[in-house]
């Protein structure tokens, strides 16, 4: 087991309060918010004061003219025909833009499921380097996690299932905040505070739809066997207790130690995987890549061989310096 790393999960949960508070408020005193009802043409003589980025690059600003709003008409239907029955992890990672991807590669190196409570995960990861914050708490529930309660099939083959199934989520950092939670919102993903708001400054084209923290999460759902047996420990107890979301004292919680959040954040950051969607066929091919044996070395020719090639050679007009050196490229 790698030596553990600094991470305190102490105060997660006070904390997590005090930022959601901190976002309602901040929320509720805004001024500058585009309604949905001003996307349509409604109350228009507002809407008009108000700036959007659209179009312009290096985060420049202008009024926002009628023909915008039909643009992010447009952005908004785009997206809702991708909506279905909610997201799973691998369409999460699938979802969005290449720069996130990178930056959750190159900058969170582990996400840690510090609670579960039936099917609520909340996990804390570190903080990019040029956050003030050092660490951020990104909030899963797995929404088919009663279909994996009935099911037939052990509590950690029910796990693995719903850990790939539909999900909602949510996190604290400011790049979900202004960037993805409308479009969550609008996809029937979001774990958090529904915004009702449209992105015409931090996203009017509606790109990506998860921030770093986020796809480091879906990265490990996907593939953490560790995770799975923490949510096969919950699935197990609350099928003896017969629990529900209505019977809340029924419900298990799977709590991890701070040591044993401190070694699974070591090893993520020794051993990080890739962000990218994990499918059968890749995990297949990735199977058959570590169990190919080597490819075989071509037999070299014995000297005889190499002789009697020689003489062959000879007799088809090549010169004595040209047999040499194809002697010589043998012996190597």
């Amino acid at each position: 087991m790698p030596k553990p790393t600094k991470f305190d999960i102490s105060g997660a949960k006070k904390e997590l309060k005090a930022l959601r508070e901190f976002d309602q408020n901040r929320r509720d005193n805004a001024n500058n918010i585009l309604r949905p009802e001003q996307i349509v043409g409604k109350d228009w003589r507002s809407a008009k004061v108000l700036t959007t980025t659209l179009g312009l690059a290096n985060g420049q600003m202008r009024k926002i003219t009628k023909q915008d709003l039909i643009e992010f008409s447009k952005n908004i239907a785009r997206l809702e025909s991708r909506v279905e029955k909610g997201v799973t992890a691998n369409e999460v990672i699938n979802l969005s833009t290449p720069e996130d991807k990178n930056r959750s590669k190159e900058q969170i190196y582990f996400a840690v499921p510090v609670t579960m409570k039936y099917g609520d995960i909340k996990f804390l990861t570190n903080a990019g380097p040029d956050s003030k914050a050092t660490r951020h708490s990104v909030h899963i529930v797995l929404a088919d996690y009663d279909h994996g309660l009935a099911k037939a099939g052990t509590p950690l083959q029910a796990a693995k299932e719903i850990s790939k199934g539909n999900l909602l989520f949510d996190c604290d950092c400011d790049h979900h905040t202004f960037v993805f939670r409308y479009i969550t919102t609008i996809m029937k993903a979001n774990a958090g505070r529904p915004e009702h708001g449209f992105p015409k400054l931090k996203n009017p084209q509606l790109n990506g739809i998860a921030c770093k923290h986020v796809l480091r999460v879906m990265t490990e759902l996907n593939s953490s066997i560790f995770i799975w047996k923490k949510i096969a420990v919950m699935i197990e107890s609350d099928r003896a207790k017969n629990a529900s979301r209505e019977l809340k004292r029924r419900q298990k919680t799977v709590t991890l130690t701070q040591r044993e959040a401190s070694e699974l954040a070591a090893k993520q950051k020794l051993t990080p995987r890739k962000i990218e969607v994990i499918t059968k066929t890749a995990k297949a091919a990735q199977k058959v890549a570590k169990t190919a044996p080597p490819p075989k070395r071509p037999k070299r020719a014995s000297a005889q061989e190499a002789n009697n090639a020689a003489a062959i050679l000879a007799a088809s007009g090549m010169t004595m310096e040209q047999i040499m050196a194809l002697i010589a490229a043998n012996k190597r």
